[in-house]
């Protein structure tokens, strides 16, 4: 209950004393002072008919002292009328049954009035000749009491509406800041920090305003701060310090984190660029001169790199650069060889060049078969043989010979997919995300395509394998929608079952504005269970769309559901826009997890994401928790749980 709420029936209860202790004290008068007015009005009527009839009772004039009895009798304010001579003998005896018009009966019965007698001696001389007998009737006292009740309840009423309606209105002006210190704590669990600019009069409510107003401005400096430790720490340890570019360390790390999971990395190119005499270009030149050669080589790869949609660019150490293109064919390299070799040429324009040999690229084919170790290998070959071709020349290692995925090309995999779709060949299944006391908190849906062997039976296509090929041809997102649907249908259809499920977003869904109508349309046919949906999408995807991002979450707010961010650390962006994107799980990227245990630079990363993310009431989660002694770290490090092989394969 609010505390203005509270204070109404506070005055509402007081006021109710007040009344009833006002009503019941002035009933109690009214009525003490009617009563006596009875009793005062029978004695003098009593006592006046007795020196009337004085004189005619003595003679024995009957017929007259009847006539002044009923004289007074008849003008209704009596109830009794008695004369009786000494001997007890009644003379005249008037009686009127007691008839009171216009007073409830209940208030009669809870307020009686008495009637005492007023009586008088009729004197003959000095000698007593009888006795007159008078009792007032109630019916006038009764109208009046009931009058004055009347006229104190409706007066009381009244005044307590006006009262009311004063004292809230006052209420309401003096509980305004309470209200504005409640938006804004909330608005601080919101991952937003206003400040109230106007304080309030009172002194108490303006220290109240005043202190949460400093802890606003100190809460956002904190997380400020703390995100700029960070990042310039993550910065160190992860980019080169010239380029900006990920380093060796890293790209290693993400490099072999993708080449373990085939949801994420199937095949691809990889390519090892190098500058021609770096050394002595440094000697001759400067080393000024020679990172702004490295700053616009890194410029001119990243122009190449952004063509492909799923790539890694990093700048391994002083003239070599390396670029992994995922999901892109080995029909590709020609195109991609070219690309790189006009890039380098592009150097000689600056000016910075004297000769137009400015490197030479070295591309190796990852088919899924190859190691680490054998991929860098390959490149590192490729590199070589490419530096005896020519100037800016490229060279393409293809691995071994032995069995090799079968190629299709982008009308094939149009087909392939749309038949999948068709046919419904998806298969969903499902993987444990648990807490670090290993309760359940959802199961992330996994999405493979049935595919016919050449021997005749069927075997499970990976998302890693078709998901990029469906994004290329524009089939992402059906196959998003079909997704939905049916772990939608597979809720509505469990009984007695409440748990969670993850499901995986394309981040090229969102670009789509049909596909947020649809899904608002979809949620709302699926009352009951689209509270138990959490929908996921990589950070890469979502921080180049916030605003679509903003829409999507908008609608799943709408229907009770969740929003999660997987792969999260892998792109190099502000922490910020953490704070307008309302996610309510972090998971954080493979990279970073696997080999937790043996790097003290990402156990320092994720235990700082996880202290930003926890002020922002945001749950953190390991991705590829591959052994236990990661999964031990965990609680230690400050991550609500997490989820790979160790805890459960997907099933």
């Amino acid at each position: 209950m609010t505390l203005s709420r509270q204070l109404v029936l506070l005055v509402i209860f007081l006021l109710m004393l007040v009344f009833i202790g006002t009503f019941f004290i002035s009933v109690q008068n009214t009525r003490s002072y009617l009563q006596n007015q009875l009793e005062s009005h029978a004695q003098d009527a009593a006592t006046s008919l007795g020196l009337s009839i004085s004189a005619h009772l003595a003679e024995g004039d009957v017929a007259t002292v009847t006539s002044m009895t009923d004289a007074i009798f008849d003008r209704g304010f009596y109830r009794m009328v008695r004369i009786e001579d000494m001997e007890g003998k009644p003379l005249v005896d008037r009686i009127q049954p007691v008839k009171i018009e216009g007073v409830p009966d209940w208030f009669i019965e809870r307020l009686p009035l008495e009637t005492p007698a007023g009586e008088a001696t009729v004197m003959s001389g000095w000698v007593q000749a009888g006795v007159v007998t008078v009792r007032s009737h109630p019916g006038y006292a009764y109208v009046q009491l009931w009058s004055t009740v009347e006229e104190v309840f409706w007066w009381f009423v009244t005044s307590a509406a006006m009262v009311l309606v004063i004292g809230i209105s006052l209420l309401h002006a003096v509980l305004k800041p309470l209200r504005e210190v409640a938006w804004q704590a909330d608005s601080i669990c919101k991952r937003e920090f206003p400040v109230i600019e106007r304080l309030p009069r009172t002194r108490d409510l303006r220290l109240i305003v005043d202190a949460m107003n400093r802890l606003s401005v100190k809460v956002q400096k904190m997380l400020d701060e703390l995100e700029r430790l960070v990042v310039r720490l993550r910065k160190q340890a992860h980019q080169h310090p010239v380029t900006n570019l990920p380093n060796k360390t890293y790209f290693v790390a993400t490099l072999k984190s993708l080449m373990e999971s085939e949801e994420e990395f199937s095949h691809g190119l990889l390519c090892m660029i190098q500058l021609k005499d770096f050394k002595a270009f440094n000697d001759e030149n400067g080393y000024q001169a020679g990172d702004a050669l490295l700053t616009d080589t890194a410029k001119a790869l990243a122009e190449v790199a952004e063509q492909y949609p799923r790539q890694l660019l990093a700048h391994l150490a002083g003239a070599d650069f390396c670029l992994l293109v995922q999901e892109c064919e080995e029909a590709q390299a020609t195109q991609l060889g070219d690309q790189l070799s006009a890039a380098l040429a592009g150097l000689y324009a600056t000016g910075k060049l004297m000769v137009p040999d400015a490197g030479h690229i070295g591309i190796t084919v990852y088919d899924g078969r190859q190691s680490l170790k054998d991929l860098l290998s390959g490149g590192d070959m490729a590199l070589r043989s490419a530096q005896g071709k020519g100037a800016n020349s490229w060279h393409l290692h293809l691995p071994d010979a032995g069995e090799k995925r079968g190629a299709r090309a982008a009308s094939e995999w149009r087909e392939f997919i749309e038949r999948a779709l068709t046919e419904e060949r998806l298969v969903l299944q499902y993987q444990p995300v648990v807490a670090c006391d290993r309760s359940l908190l959802h199961q992330e849906v996994l999405v493979r395509i049935l595919e016919d062997t050449e021997e005749g039976g069927q075997r499970q296509m990976t998302a890693g394998m078709f998901l990029p090929q469906a994004e290329s041809v524009g089939l992402a997102i059906a196959i998003d929608r079909a997704v939905i649907a049916k772990i939608l249908d597979k809720l509505s259809n469990e009984s007695g079952s409440s748990g969670l499920y993850a499901v995986n977003i394309s981040p090229s869904s969102l670009q789509e504005p049909a596909f947020l109508v649809w899904l608002d349309r979809l949620l709302a046919q699926y009352t009951g269970v689209a509270n138990r949906i959490i929908f996921e999408m990589p950070e890469y995807g979502a921080v180049s769309q916030l605003e679509q991002v903003h829409a999507f979450i908008n609608v799943l707010d709408k229907h009770g559901s969740q929003f999660s961010l997987d792969h999260f650390g892998r792109s190099f962006s502000s922490f910020a826009y953490l704070r307008s994107v309302k996610a309510n799980y972090l998971k954080v990227d493979s990279s970073f997890m696997r080999d937790l245990d043996q790097s003290q630079d990402n156990q320092f990363f994720v235990h700082a994401l996880a202290e930003i993310a926890h002020g922002l009431e945001i749950k953190v989660l390991g991705e590829s928790i591959e052994s236990e002694a990661v999964w031990d770290l965990l609680p230690g490090l400050d991550l609500d749980g997490g989820q790979g092989y160790y805890i459960g394969r997907p099933e």
